[in-house]
């Protein structure tokens, strides 16, 4: 698997696989807060962890950026409950 890009203009973080790509997808809401509301992993290439990679990325990234999240992804969700190291970044609309 490729590694985790980050598209600032396209407001997701992505991972490119034999032309197919798979993706978490943000809105901004203000300069400090994302909004991280979709995930989507192309059917064969799920189980293989690239969810987890995205969200991973993102959240390192929000952390380095001083952003602020809003979980709405259900994937993101879940991982959350997985990952508490990331709670402080957790904000509620």
């Amino acid at each position: 698997m490729n590694s985790v890009q980050h598209d600032v203009a396209g407001k997701k973080f992505l991972i490119l696989q034999d032309g197919r790509e798979a993706h978490l997808v943000y809105r901004e809401i203000g300069a400090h807060v994302w909004d991280l509301y979709h995930t989507f992993v192309p059917t064969d290439f799920r189980g293989k962890g690239i969810a987890s990679q995205l969200a991973e990325a993102a959240l390192k990234t929000a952390r380095a950026e001083t952003k602020k999240i809003i979980p709405n992804c259900s994937f993101v969700q879940t991982y959350l409950k997985r990952h508490p190291e990331y709670s402080d970044l957790v904000i509620m609309e």
